[in-house]
């Protein structure tokens, strides 16, 4: 994946799934449209998931927070 990608994880730790738009700047980081959210790419999650496949489960960040990347769109 990468910039500009929608990307659907589920996070490991609570079930939740969110989709989310790789951007590399934006003025309402957060702001969800149409069900995705776009998220920078410096932040811990977007760094995490660049250039990993789905299926594939990573850390976000420092914390104990892993997501599974679920599906992928260009």
């Amino acid at each position: 994946m990468k910039l500009n990608s929608t990307v659907k994880v589920k996070y490991v730790n609570n079930g939740k799934n969110i989709s989310v738009q790789i951007v590399e700047a934006t003025n309402n980081n957060g702001e969800i449209v149409n069900g995705v959210q776009k998220v920078n790419i410096k932040s811990p999650l977007a760094v995490s998931i660049l250039g990993r496949s789905i299926g594939d489960i990573v850390k976000v960040g420092n914390l104990d927070n892993f997501v599974e990347i679920l599906q992928v769109a260009n």
